[in-house]
């Protein structure tokens, strides 16, 4: 549980802004609830999901599902090896990219979603 006055605190809610502000239409649920986290951890979703947020003692980590398509719009170098961004206490997040990445992770669902629905809409269609 993260304390009322800890880092990790105002540090999330700069980046849950960061995120609203990127795309008004994400939405946040909180997920994955257990006895060791009841409170969960928030997940962003946006035409699927976008990332999650967890809470870790010496840090926050931010892990993007589809990272391997969104590696090509990381110019700055943001998500690590394992599709996720680490932020400790005294990191300094480059907010225009970290908004820019979170636009990809948009488009690149609305793209695959659209490209089901075209597909869902081929199969319906009867040929003579």
């Amino acid at each position: 549980m993260i304390k009322a006055n800890d880092w990790r605190k105002e540090r999330m809610a700069q980046i849950r802004k960061l995120i609203r502000k990127s795309d008004p239409d994400i939405y946040e649920e909180q997920k994955y609830k257990m006895p060791s986290n009841p409170g969960g951890i928030p997940v962003w979703y946006n035409n699927g999901m976008i990332c999650t947020g967890e809470t870790y003692n010496k840090h926050l980590r931010f892990t993007f599902p589809k990272a391997k398509e969104l590696k090509k719009f990381d110019t700055c170098g943001l998500l690590n090896k394992q599709s996720a961004i680490v932020i400790k206490e005294t990191d300094e997040l480059n907010e225009t990219a970290f908004k820019n990445l979170i636009k990809a992770a948009v488009k690149i669902n609305k793209e695959k979603n659209k490209m089901k629905s075209i597909s869902k809409l081929a199969r319906s269609i009867t040929f003579c």
